[in-house]
């Protein structure tokens, strides 16, 4: 894996003597989406007028707060919760949360004061009910993007991330085809093992008619083992606010982060991580400082390619990605 150093050659981040143990939560939560959602189709205007809604399908098993109790921890042990953005898959339900648990969220979050104060609101207004809530206000910057210290000691800085909705902070794009391959991280001559779990070796993406080297969208001169499989979403279902922006940021994350061997990114929406990485509801004493060590970033980092489509060494379709099949089917 050829790597370049990232944010590490372009801006080192600020010295603190201060860390944090950080361990991963299974939200047990799984949506199916029509990929247009998130990605740029291929297909002819036709088939894209066909398509009506976005999420045929949802399955959530259990609440983020049951699963920190069943692992034994009071809610009221909780300080501070983070939203990255105001879509409902990522705010949860903090009204569950004690008043002692603050609220933290991006500039531009809203509308305010939240259903059913505020009809036109997707937020519930019983999340802020006597509770602090604090819009973050970037007041550094960890090169490219503005930053808040949270706690003021260094060991945790929330980035503004903008282009996938208002307030975003931290990870801006939900599959990482959208980023990888890169100019930094080009295909390896062998995906790492594992990486795939049950679907094969690396024939299946070098085969695969949907990366732009197949449909003329790149010039002779491109290496296409060094260009993201996709585009974001620019379709009317799109989830991005502002795709162009949205576009913007998660190259410089790729530039910046994901090309840097000391920075693991993870993307919330990433299944690969469940694969690969330790989570609170499996283990609550594992945490991911060791992922470097361990080599998870190697192995997360191809996770992706079994998402699509496989194909055997002569092209021929063998079936679909992994995640393929249906979750829930709504009426």
């Amino acid at each position: 894996m050829a790597i370049t150093l990232g944010m590490q050659l372009f801006h080192p981040l600020p010295p603190s003597n201060n860390v944090v143990r950080v361990r991963m939560i299974d939200t047990t939560s799984a949506m199916k989406l029509y990929v247009e959602v998130f990605l740029k189709p291929n297909s002819p205007p036709w088939t894209i007028k066909r398509i009506e809604t976005a999420i045929p399908g949802v399955r959530v098993e259990k609440d983020v707060r049951e699963i920190l109790q069943e692992k034994g921890m009071e809610l009221g042990e909780i300080n501070d919760i983070i939203w990255s953005h105001s879509h409902w898959d990522h705010t949860g339900s903090a009204y569950h949360f004690p008043p002692s648990t603050n609220l933290c969220f991006g500039k531009g979050t809203g509308p305010f004061p939240g259903y059913p104060l505020n009809a036109d609101s997707a937020l519930n207004a019983a999340n802020f009910k006597n509770r602090q809530c604090m819009e973050i206000d970037y007041e550094t910057q960890i090169e490219p993007f503005p930053a808040h210290d949270l706690y003021v000691d260094g060991s945790i800085y929330l980035l503004d991330t903008p282009g996938h909705w208002p307030g975003h902070i931290g990870d801006i794009c939900h599959f990482a085809g959208n980023f990888r391959p890169s100019e930094d991280v080009s295909f390896p001559d062998k995906i790492p093992e594992g990486a795939f779990g049950n679907c094969g070796d690396d024939h299946i993406i070098k085969q695969n008619d949907h990366h732009p080297q197949h449909h003329g969208q790149m010039s002779g001169s491109v290496d296409p083992n060094r260009r993201p499989f996709y585009k974001l979403s620019t379709h009317h279902h799109s989830s991005y606010k502002d795709p162009s922006l949205a576009n913007i940021t998660t190259l410089k994350m790729q530039k910046y982060f994901d090309s840097d061997p000391n920075v693991l990114v993870c993307l919330a929406h990433d299944t690969a991580l469940l694969d690969h990485l330790p989570t609170f509801n499996a283990d609550l004493n594992q945490d991911l400082n060791e992922w470097k060590q361990n080599g998870m970033k190697e192995k997360c980092h191809w996770g992706w390619l079994k998402e699509l489509p496989r194909y055997d060494k002569d092209g021929n379709v063998l079936g679909p990605g992994m995640r393929e099949s249906p979750i829930v089917v709504g009426s």
